[in-house]
């Protein structure tokens, strides 16, 4: 029980910041432009010099090399979700427009606005590098196989999933952060005291802001729209069953180190991607249902995670 009440004391730090988020949009203190605002700082700024501070000083060079094959396990247990999830959309005959959006939102996890608080609240600043590797993994599937699913399910057209657009998503800032990060690391730099300081202060925006966009999208969102479906109770079994059991079956082929598992654990087990009602709507899909799955899935998370805290200290 120890561990259930302390796993469930990091899951409520989480989701007080949200509530304060959501109680300063209802009393009009933010607004929509500034979850906008909060959402432009954290993916452009406060995120990728996050990264690579976290990186360069919880990562050895040789660290980084061992942990490198860890990456293989949150990439195929996601690629394995995510088919597995179009697969029992086609069986369960989910209707077009959401076939695709179905697939990405079973399969791939809030890893940054959610996953990133709640793994620091979980496990520490130690467990930041591991969040980024899955993090690296994620948005590389849901920009490439993610997106890809939603345009081919609901465009005439069909877009090239390689092309130059593509490779922009990708290398999007907190990637490119994250990369630099690896580099610095690599060739064993050392910046200057007070620019690597200046970047932790900036940094150490991330959680906050993200928690707040959360609560700021959560309340513009509404709790009128959610329907109890089949489709609905797939996206649960993807979000919080299937993918974390992948993960933990993956781990008895390819050992990691126990930490980097748990924190892959956790990550998959994360709520909907909060871009994905973004992207849906982008590209004609069924957005509302992306918005009612990313606000009670979030909502939810708010139980499962201490379950999983438990099961952890178990395996």
């Amino acid at each position: 029980m120890r561990v259930f009440f302390s796993a469930l004391q990091g899951v409520l730090e989480i989701v007080i910041i949200i509530a304060i988020g959501y109680i300063l949009t209802h009393k009009k203190w933010f607004e929509g432009k500034t979850a906008d605002l909060f959402a432009k700082i954290v993916l452009n700024l406060s995120l990728p010099l996050s990264m690579i501070v976290n990186i360069s000083s919880f990562f050895t060079k040789n660290d980084l090399i061992s942990s490198a094959k860890g990456l293989i396990i949150p990439f195929l247990s996601i690629l394995i979700s995510y088919f597995l999830g179009y697969l029992l959309a086609i069986i369960f005959k989910t209707r077009k427009g959401r076939r695709g959006l179905l697939a990405g939102i079973f399969s791939l996890s809030n890893s940054i606005f959610i996953g990133l608080p709640m793994s620091q609240a979980l496990f520490g600043d130690i467990a930041t590098p591991y969040t980024l590797l899955y993090y690296m993994a994620n948005t590389t599937i849901w920009w490439s196989f993610g997106v890809y699913g939603i345009i081919l399910d609901t465009q005439e057209k069909r877009e090239k999933i390689l092309s130059l657009v593509l490779l922009k998503r990708i290398f999007n800032p907190p990637f490119i952060g994250f990369l630099i990060g690896v580099v610095i690391v690599l060739i064993d730099f050392k910046p200057p005291k007070f620019l690597f300081d200046s970047f932790k202060l900036i940094g150490n925006l991330t959680t906050p802001l993200s928690l707040f966009y959360v609560g700021i999208t959560m309340y513009h969102m509404g709790f009128e729209k959610f329907k109890l479906d089949k489709d609905a109770i797939l996206t649960f079994l993807g979000r919080f069953l299937i993918t974390p059991v992948l993960v933990i079956i993956l781990e008895f082929f390819i050992p990691i180190p126990k930490l980097m598992r748990d924190v892959f654990i956790i990550m998959s087990a994360m709520p909907v991607m909060v871009n994905s009602s973004i992207v849906a709507r982008m590209y004609g899909g069924d957005y509302e249902f992306a918005v009612s799955m990313i606000t009670y899935t979030t909502l939810f998370s708010v139980v499962i995670m201490p379950l999983y805290m438990v099961l952890l200290s178990k395996i």
